[in-house]
């Protein structure tokens, strides 16, 4: 067994050398907040040394994997003029921090997404060995839309699908459903029912008890990792349009349920 800590934010499972956290931040859409990102990474810490994990299943509550960045934080932190840029960039260094911790995981890492995948969640999910969908689902980089950049989240997205699609989905916002993520290699498993999500688990641990433990890890930790990946850069830039006049618009607008100033009323949702 294994001596799982207590968690306000997020649900945790053990059964049959499988770890399942469920993400419950229900009153912010399960977005990454600090205090649910110290969690996880808490957990994820625990689980990594631990051998009789196998795998973590990562998935959200109530019909959302995750919103991404918990902006009311980051709005609120904008408001602190004194620490405003620590805090953004502290902020910012979280998320690549949680993102590298799963990508080296040296068990199997597998992001169940039915729902919304926006922005760090979408990160979070490519960051994971396997990505398993609903048809339905919601993938979206948002970022540029609000003024900010998916600096922390970039490195993930290139490793994981075609350059060209990656760049427009970063530089663009554009969401794509399940059904495309799946067509376009971003997700590994594609599903249009609960019972098919929960074959494609069973069918994954199933393959999964067939490999060596040891040669999984030492395999994993061979496989290059996404290049350029430097945290603190990431978060400075990040910083830079957080700071920026748009970026204060973008988050203003975001809060006040408007288009910010620079989308004219023909442009797209």
């Amino acid at each position: 067994m294994i001596n799982l800590p207590n968690t306000k934010l997020c649900h945790l499972d053990f059964q049959n050398e499988w770890l399942t956290i469920s993400l419950d931040n229900r009153k912010k859409r399960n977005a990454l907040s600090s205090e649910l990102i110290v969690e996880m990474m808490e957990v994820l810490d625990l689980a990594k040394d631990e051998k009789v994990v196998r795998g973590i299943l990562i998935r959200g509550q109530n019909d959302i994997f995750c919103s991404g960045a918990d902006l009311d934080e980051l709005h609120h932190i904008t408001y602190n003029k004194n620490q405003s840029e620590k805090m953004t960039i502290d902020m910012s260094m979280k998320i690549g921090q949680l993102l590298g911790l799963i990508g080296t995981m040296p068990k199997l890492t597998v992001s169940v997404i039915e729902g919304p995948c926006i922005a760090g969640g979408f990160g979070m999910a490519c960051a994971s060995d396997v990505i398993i969908t609903m048809h339905n689902s919601v993938f979206r980089l948002s970022e540029t839309r609000l003024g900010l950049t998916p600096s922390q989240i970039a490195p993930y997205v290139l490793s994981k699908i075609d350059y060209s699609k990656a760049r427009s989905l970063m530089l663009l916002g554009d969401s794509i459903d399940g059904k495309i993520a799946y067509d376009i290699g971003l997700a590994d498993y594609l599903a249009t029912t609960e019972k098919e999500v929960q074959d494609h688990i069973d069918q994954i641990k199933s393959k999964l008890n067939k490999c060596s433990p040891n040669a999984f890890a030492i395999t994993k930790n061979m496989i290059p990792k996404p290049s350029s990946i430097n945290i603190q850069k990431a978060a400075e830039l990040f910083n830079e349009c957080v700071k920026h006049p748009e970026g204060v618009e973008g988050l203003e607008s975001f809060f006040e349920k408007r288009n910010p100033f620079w989308a004219n009323e023909q442009s797209d949702s």
